[in-house]
């Protein structure tokens, strides 16, 4: 099983929605994916690849209902020293995915959020598991559900939405659990910046004893314009590319970075399976992801492009 996390110094910049994509995508090749929403303080992981629902609406005809937990109420129960561990079935959903490729996925939401039911499990699993804490506690309960999970549903992938910012689960989740990093960041010095130092971090943080070096993806989101051409940002990039890997550029220079252009068009809908629209085969955004998730997944053009089309032509890409 290969961990992915997708992470982000700032919010708002498509780090959830790309984790929904790319599921897809994966499931679309045959490929069996978990999808673990880690970002407690702001979970969204379930309106991207829930079809749009909230827990706040009344979801029990549909085809795919949301769990009654999640992964607050799991680690809670994990972390009371239950004599088993609890039931996947309690805390995840199944997406649907194109049935004929014989692939499968399954969201680990963080929880019923909004409700304020959950906001109290959030506090409880606070009280009692505190990721940054000498004990190891909360670190063994991260890596416990990331072997369980390897061992009982057998994916090829997990993919994990972690938390914005610098905080004690963003960092378990992309320094020890994962073993490709994909960073998102905009167009602004802030972004940039930030960014830059969490991955000068991540590259140096040791790993287990049976980890790999880390593979840092920087991918530059919601692209409206070429990257400004002043000599700060242009450094900044540059070096955010020694850390990173990048595509592999038309100048003699060598490799630029991925980006992904801002599709304004479908700004309104939040998966174009909401709504009456579809994205067109052709679409720019199309063919950034193609670029992105060849070299991300190691998979070959034509392959990626069959699977890609084919979730255009059935409205399973989402654009925000």
């Amino acid at each position: 099983m290969e961990t992915v996390a997708f992470y982000s110094y700032k919010g708002g910049v498509g780090r959830s929605l790309l984790l929904a994509n790319a599921a897809r995508f994966l499931a679309s090749l045959g490929k069996g994916v978990v999808a673990l929403d880690l970002d407690f303080e702001a979970p969204g992981l379930h309106y991207k690849l829930g079809g749009g629902q909230s827990y706040l609406d009344d979801h029990r005809s549909s085809n795919f209902p949301l769990p009654p937990g999640g992964a607050v109420t799991y680690l809670i129960a994990t972390a009371e020293g239950a004599a088993s561990p609890p039931s996947f079935d309690d805390h995840m959903m199944s997406v649907p995915v194109p049935t004929d490729t014989g692939g499968w996925l399954r969201l680990m939401p963080a929880g019923p959020a909004p409700r304020q039911s959950y906001w109290a499990s959030l506090k409880e699993l606070g009280d009692r598991l505190r990721f940054g804490e000498s004990s190891g506690r909360g670190f063994m309960a991260l890596l416990d559900l990331q072997a369980r999970i390897a061992e009982e549903l057998k994916p090829d992938y997990l993919l994990i939405d972690a938390r914005t910012g610098v905080t004690e689960l963003g960092g378990l989740a992309t320094t020890v659990l994962a073993d490709t990093v994909v960073c998102l960041f905009v167009l602004n010095q802030e972004s940039l910046e930030g960014t830059l130092t969490v991955v000068e971090a991540l590259k140096g943080t040791p790993r287990l004893a049976n980890q790999p070096p880390i593979r840092v993806v920087p991918v530059l989101s919601r692209m409206i314009s070429p990257p400004f051409t002043n000599n700060r940002f242009a450094g900044d990039l540059k070096s955010l590319l020694k850390f990173g890997e990048g595509r592999k550029g038309h100048r003699p220079k060598g490799l630029e970075l991925f980006s992904l252009p801002d599709d304004v068009m479908f700004r309104v809908t939040a998966t174009i399976g909401a709504g009456d629209e579809k994205l067109d085969s052709s679409s720019p955004i199309l063919e950034a992801y193609l670029e992105l998730f060849q070299t991300l997944f190691a998979t070959r053009k034509g392959d990626a492009r069959r699977a890609l089309k084919g979730l255009a032509d059935s409205a399973m890409i989402g654009l925000q």
